[in-house]
């Protein structure tokens, strides 16, 4: 069973089997009326199925005028010129030329085909031709807009939950590579670092893209706070790396306070970022003690490095613990900021 599913799972996305289904009801509607122009019904209808209910309505607003220009242009053309390639490539560069100046670029392939359509009828029919074309372009962006509204319909807080989610779950596995390579950070290579950062930024670019592509549709106070839970992420893989190159630098941590209370902040910003995260994405209430414990930890952990920047013989050990210490920072703002609007939400 798990290769057929394998095989067959590509043609199983909810956009592909609804494109497909808006074609068949256009064209079952179609030919039911009489319409000898189905196919054009049929492609505004694959045209109409989008990602985002908002992308929806600008293309079917794009098609419409975007074929109303290219009708009339093709129309008035055929009526006043002799049809010959002259003229047909004349029509394609007038509506294009017209639909850029419009802002209706979205609509410039079917639009230049309906030019080359129109002009090169041999019985000069045109404006019948552009109104019974026109016509099914509505029925086939309808039955596509409703397709797409009513069956299975977009949900793009959702994907854009589950792709952070998926990312959170990578920077925990990220985060405790890190920590498990404190003292021998040269195990820790460069290609598997990278390697671990590109699937955490998998997951984060595919949420940021879920949300440009339809924040018009969600509520706009939750997308905002996802797209703050994204970009925290985004911060705690930089930071990560960073961590790394700078313990590196600094030839490791051998066991030792100045490790435990590394370990110890890190571990508490884990767990005050999984509270907080767990609040953005679920609602789910935050754990009160999860930021106290953080700041107390790296209020130790401060207090370590700066006892070690006045030694003398350790300084350039403390100074280099210091910019663990800036992105620690960094990272711990980023959660602050994401949990006092988790709070105004």
């Amino acid at each position: 069973m798990e290769l057929p599913r394998r095989v067959l799972q590509p043609f199983l996305g909810a956009r592909i089997v609804k494109t497909g289904l808006a074609v068949f009801l256009t064209l079952v509607l179609l030919h039911r009326l009489g319409s000898s122009y189905a196919t054009f019904g049929a492609v505004a209808a694959v045209l109409a199925v989008q990602p985002a209910i908002s992308k929806a309505r600008e293309a079917f607003r794009q098609q419409l005028l975007g074929n109303a220009v290219a009708g009339l242009v093709a129309t008035l053309l055929g009526l006043w010129l002799p049809v010959n390639p002259l003229t047909m490539a004349l029509g394609a560069i007038l509506v294009l030329g017209l639909l850029v100046r419009f802002r209706l670029t979205e609509a410039a392939g079917l639009a230049v085909v309906v030019v080359l359509f129109v002009m090169d009828r041999p019985e000069h029919d045109y404006l019948l031709y552009t109104l019974g074309r026109m016509a099914t372009i509505v029925v086939g962006m309808a039955v596509g807009f409703v397709v797409n509204r009513l069956i299975h319909p977009p949900d793009v807080l959702g994907r854009a939950r589950a792709e952070v989610a998926a990312g959170e779950s990578k920077v925990d596995q990220f985060m405790e590579r890190l920590l498990l390579s404190l003292g021998t950070p040269q195990d820790y290579q460069k290609e598997q670092i990278k390697h671990d950062a590109a699937q955490v930024q998998v997951h984060l670019a595919a949420a940021r893209s879920a949300l440009d592509l339809g924040e018009a549709d969600a509520a706009p106070e939750q997308a905002a706070l996802l797209r703050q839970a994204n970009n925290s992420l985004f911060i705690f893989v930089e930071a990560i790396m960073d961590i790394h190159k700078l313990v590196l630098e600094a030839g490791g941590l051998p066991y030792g306070p100045e490790r435990e209370l590394l370990t110890g902040v890190l571990r508490t910003l884990q767990t005050y970022r999984a509270s907080v995260l767990n609040q953005a994405l679920h609602g789910a209430p935050a754990d009160p003690d999860a930021a106290r414990r953080f700041h107390s930890a790296l209020a130790a952990f401060e207090q370590q490095v700066e006892r070690l920047i006045d030694m003398r013989e350790r300084r350039d050990f403390g100074l280099q613990l210091h910019l663990v210490l800036a992105e620690i920072r960094h990272m711990g703002w980023r959660v602050d900021s994401l949990a006092r609007l988790c709070g105004q939400g």
